[in-house]
């Protein structure tokens, strides 16, 4: 427990420190500028650290050097953020509940770099956001997003929400899953309980979607579901 208050204390300290700066300088910069993505690796870097989470990242298809794409993460922890914050590519942004953006600092510092919120409980908001995230991808900045909508309540792969499958559709860009596991045992859902331990992320084999007649937004759903599945479900050597 003692360790889940240091891991919060030190979120505060470094939430300040790195996105102060994003809030204060992103706004005058080009657009989609990469400051705010390495001012968000170091903020993953240091939580990581803290949090004493020993990253292990699998990108045998190149994944992670696609300039437009989607990522779509399962998603069991907030650790997930900082797992994936540590290598995203330059101007990568995520699709993040609103809620966020009210956190202080936190929430300034997302608006100013440019990510993209959505309401789930709003229809014409969340589709509204959807189509920025598509207009974002089209113009070349990959995009991040959890269709499972929340954090897994047990650390297992919940079903997936439509909305990330009819952007991919929209955008018409490859599709890349990912495969986080690890992160539930080092963070649960609404708990102070810190443990460190081990993470691998696995960057799946891109779904190209230059033919968009040849698979629905439900076909891709399921295609996407199946192999972070199908991930989890081996033996951590495999």
């Amino acid at each position: 427990m003692l360790r889940g208050i240091w891991a919060y204390f030190v979120l505060t300290l470094a939430t300040v420190f790195f996105g102060l700066p994003v809030v204060l300088f992103a706004p005058f910069l080009p657009r989609w500028t990469a400051f705010p993505t390495r001012m968000a690796r170091g903020w993953s870097r240091v939580m990581l650290f803290t949090l004493g989470a020993r990253t292990t990242y699998h990108d045998p298809h190149g994944a992670l050097q696609q300039s437009r794409c989607i990522y779509i993460a399962n998603h069991q922890s907030n650790v997930d953020i900082w797992v994936l914050g540590k290598v995203m590519p330059l101007g990568t942004c995520f699709v993040v509940k609103q809620e966020l953006f009210r956190v202080p600092v936190l929430g300034p510092a997302m608006k100013a770099a440019g990510f993209i919120r959505i309401n789930r409980s709003n229809r014409s908001e969340a589709i509204r956001s959807l189509t920025q995230a598509a207009e974002s991808i089209r113009a070349g900045r990959p995009v991040i997003l959890f269709p499972e909508g929340t954090r897994s309540k047990d650390g297992r792969l919940q079903p997936f929400k439509k909305g990330a499958f009819h952007l991919a559709m929209r955008a018409g860009v490859p599709v890349v899953p990912v495969a986080i596991r690890g992160t539930f045992e080092i963070m649960p859902p609404k708990s102070v309980r810190v443990r460190s331990g081990p993470v691998e992320v696995f960057f799946e084999k891109p779904i190209e979607l230059s033919e968009p007649a040849s698979m629905d937004a439900h076909e891709l759903l399921r295609a996407v579901h199946k192999t972070i599945s199908d991930r989890l479900a081996r033996n951590p050597e495999s």
